[in-house]
């Protein structure tokens, strides 16, 4: 999520601001320690022009 959000010129405090939701869970989204809703991360999707796909980081 860190590469999207540069991608789109915006900082955690951004994007928190956009969606209404505190800048502490953006961070602990980062982090790993916590993860979007369904209906969330669709509008962090939109918000950032990707996939939902694209804010979890794959491990193969």
């Amino acid at each position: 999520m860190p590469y999207l959000l540069a991608k789109n010129k915006m900082r955690p405090v951004d994007l928190s601001r956009d969606l209404g939701i505190s800048q502490g869970f953006i961070s602990e989204v980062i982090a790993g320690k916590k993860y979007f809703s369904f209906p969330l991360a669709a509008k962090v999707a939109h918000r950032l022009g990707c996939t939902m796909e694209d804010l979890q980081e794959w491990e193969y």
